[in-house]
């Protein structure tokens, strides 16, 4: 489907004793943290990889290199907010996006909803458009060991033309009545087949495919 694109990004950083532990643009209390050009923030650098490659853009790693004085140190909520901008300069727009971070220690549970809440701000998209999961590889690989932190993700880009037509089609393509008694008497059919749509008290409650 032409209006629909899914990338993965996948990346890793050093763990490292005395430094800050950012992952999601939160900053976790650890005795270790993370070596890298920028805050080394892993989840949103494979969330940043993951949407240009949906976008077919290239890797953080061309936009943003760390090799540029510009990102040293920098917060990576910023490359995201980038990589989002130039998406949507190409005519993309973020669907959805699901992270997974590979780290023994420290748990990372109690930190995924603000986590979820930071990158949903970063990208200006709804808290249910992004996902966060964490696990650990069973003491196994660099993880295991604790000697680095791990994350995939993966990423959907819309056609900013079909999130237009969207409210298009509410607005004008679909016709409701309803009468005293709360019944959807008339419907015409939206642009999109397989859109769902339910009425109480005149009021459209739920557009979906």
């Amino acid at each position: 489907m032409k209006n629909i694109r899914i990338g993965h990004g996948y990346d890793v950083h050093q763990l490292a004793e005395g430094l800050t532990l950012t992952l999601g643009g939160v900053a976790i209390p650890h005795s270790k943290g993370c070596v890298a050009h920028s805050d080394g923030d892993a989840v949103i650098h494979a969330l940043c990889d993951a949407l240009l490659g949906a976008a077919a853009m290239g890797d953080i790693g061309l936009h943003f290199p760390d090799t540029s004085g510009e990102f040293k140190g920098i917060d990576s909520r910023i490359l995201l907010r980038r990589t989002v901008a130039l998406l949507r300069d190409k005519g993309w727009e973020v669907g959805n996006v699901d992270c997974t971070i590979i780290l023994q220690r420290p748990k990372v549970r109690p930190h995924i909803d603000q986590m979820r809440a930071e990158m949903a701000a970063a990208m200006e998209v709804a808290l249910d458009q992004v996902s966060v999961k964490a696990t650990t590889s069973e003491r196994l690989g660099f993880t295991g060991r604790e000697e680095g932190v791990a994350a995939e993700a993966g990423g959907v880009a819309v056609d900013l033309l079909v999130v237009g037509l969207r409210h298009h089609d509410l607005l004008h393509h679909l016709r409701i009545a309803v009468d005293s008694a709360d019944e959807v008497h008339h419907l015409r059919q939206a642009l999109y087949t397989g859109m769902i749509v339910e009425a109480v008290n005149g009021a459209v409650i739920e557009v979906g495919a």
